[in-house]
């Protein structure tokens, strides 16, 4: 486990949209990482109004739900919050690989960052390191998720100045030739 993250950064929130869609599944330590998600979040000034948190069985519907979230542009920025403990098959390897991939994918396609706050651990007591502990893995998913979501913000404002600079331009070539 690697205790050198990243110091930090002052992000004003009062104008980000969080979406946060948790397990129920292992569902102490899934209530506390959203404990500790929300008030990182309220911290850097996110109006509890701007931030939506909706429940999924287990790590495994995390996905879906991102992805539906993702679809309607609500939101800057999703993390995903759930608690994936080892078992006595590969199963768990199987959930924390294919939510993983599909988290990012589904970042990549709507272009809104989803923080994959899915803990995988070997068992309770990591868990509870992680969650409650030392680790406090909650505040880095939430601070994460503020430095993902002024930099969409920040992009997005960018390529739509780039796009409205590009459309008078090609009004003003398509007039300036005729």
């Amino acid at each position: 486990m690697s205790f050198h993250a990243p110091e930090p950064l002052k992000i004003d929130g009062s104008d980000l949209y969080f979406g946060i869609v948790a397990a129920r599944y292992n569902g102490d330590f899934v209530e506390a990482l959203i404990k500790r998600v929300t008030a990182v979040l309220k911290q850097a000034g996110v109006p509890a109004a701007n931030i939506r948190l909706e429940r999924v069985p287990g790590s495994n519907e995390i996905p879906f739900l991102a992805q539906m979230m993702a679809a309607t542009r609500q939101y800057d920025c999703l993390i995903g919050l759930g608690v994936i403990v080892r078992g006595g098959t590969a199963h768990d390897e199987v959930l924390a690989h294919s939510t993983a991939a599909i988290l990012h994918r589904v970042s990549m396609q709507t272009e809104c960052p989803v923080i994959n706050g899915i803990l995988t651990v070997n068992n309770t007591e990591q868990a509870e390191e992680r969650v409650n502990g030392h680790a406090d893995r909650g505040a880095e998913f939430a601070r994460a998720a503020l430095e993902m979501a002024r930099h969409k913000v920040n992009y997005v404002q960018l390529l739509d100045d780039i796009d409205a600079e590009a459309a008078a331009n090609d009004i003003n070539d398509l007039f300036n030739k005729n």
